[in-house]
């Protein structure tokens, strides 16, 4: 009996943060274009500052905010990655946990990760100043799919140590 209302404790949980991850989506595409990039020149540059303060780098904010900009499409793109390796994350542990085998659920997470990706880009695509791209998608998918495989791993160490008691 507790088992089970641990489980339903967990899926209403990862329910929760998978609205909670796909509002924050579609409110950052929702962003027309100067918006979207001020964001992201903002985080950049806090990266920046952090990384230059922990390695103790001379010159401070302004090595930090020239380092910056070239990073920023980077951070971007990896911004993309982590979103939807949660997504990926949150949606495959709750196969893992309802369902038996879960190889026929890994194939349903990546489809729902290439049409929300795809549906986000399409979204994208009608905000001023933004465009909608297929490689967005793949990273977006690609991101997902590791998700997908962190949980895959936990799982056989999680098994492999049970083995072992």
């Amino acid at each position: 009996m507790i088992h089970s209302k641990r489980k339903i404790s967990y899926t209403v949980i990862a329910v929760v943060l998978l609205i909670v991850l796909y509002s924050m989506i579609f409110y950052f595409s929702a962003e027309d274009a100067e918006s979207s990039s001020i964001a992201s020149s903002r985080v950049t540059k806090f990266i920046c500052h952090i990384y230059y303060k922990i390695i103790g780098g001379g010159g401070g904010g302004a090595v930090a905010d020239s380092t910056a900009l070239p990073l920023e499409a980077i951070i971007r793109k990896l911004a993309h990655f982590l979103e939807y390796m949660c997504v990926g994350l949150l949606s495959y542990s709750l196969v893992v946990l309802w369902s038996k085998p879960a190889k026929l659920g890994s194939l349903l997470v990546i489809l729902q990760l290439v049409i929300s990706a795809g549906l986000d880009e399409f979204h994208q695509s009608f905000v001023p100043g933004r465009y909608a791209s297929v490689k967005d998608v793949v990273i977006d998918t690609a991101g997902g799919i590791a998700g997908i495989f962190m949980i895959m791993i936990g799982t056989k160490i999680r098994n492999c140590w049970r083995k072992g008691k």
